[in-house]
């Protein structure tokens, strides 16, 4: 049941594989570290989770290899849609942390994010921008990310 509701749960988050944005920065891939389900009654399901998460992007950004954890929670309603948020904490190699919070509205396959700061490098960092997950492989989920001003 654990795994079916999560794989569910990501797939809702999954669309099809589309061409690149222009604002592309880079890719991500998040492991599945943990849920745990309640239900809300009226066939909606409340899911909290916890994800290892890795982000790529292009050689020389500050925001390529950053490693860490987000956590979060999603409605599941009858309909199959969701709505989910929660909040990142990663770091890069030099020990800088970056923090920053997402969220995907009901029934849509692209979600937001929002840089908070961190330490370093990171400590003024406010862009925003979106996330699309692509492809689910058991537990891991790979996605891309992007926004204007969010690259380097």
């Amino acid at each position: 049941m654990k795994f079916r509701l999560l794989a569910s749960l990501i797939m809702l988050l999954m669309c099809a594989h589309a061409a690149a944005k222009s604002d592309q920065c880079g890719e991500y891939t998040s492991v599945d570290l943990g849920e745990a389900t309640v239900d809300m009654g009226k066939k909606t399901t409340f899911v909290h989770f916890r994800s290892s998460t890795q982000m790529h992007a292009a050689e020389g950004s500050k925001y390529n290899n950053l490693t860490g954890q987000c956590t979060g929670g999603a409605l599941v309603f009858a309909d199959q849609t969701l709505e989910a948020e929660g909040l990142c904490a990663v770091e890069d190699v030099d020990g800088d942390v970056l923090t920053y919070t997402f969220t995907q509205s009901r029934g849509q396959k692209e979600g937001r994010y929002a840089r908070k700061g961190g330490t370093g490098k990171f400590a003024g960092s406010r862009e925003t921008g979106w996330f699309r997950p692509i492809k689910l492989d058991g537990e891991i989920t790979r996605g891309e990310w992007g926004g204007r001003s969010a690259c380097q």
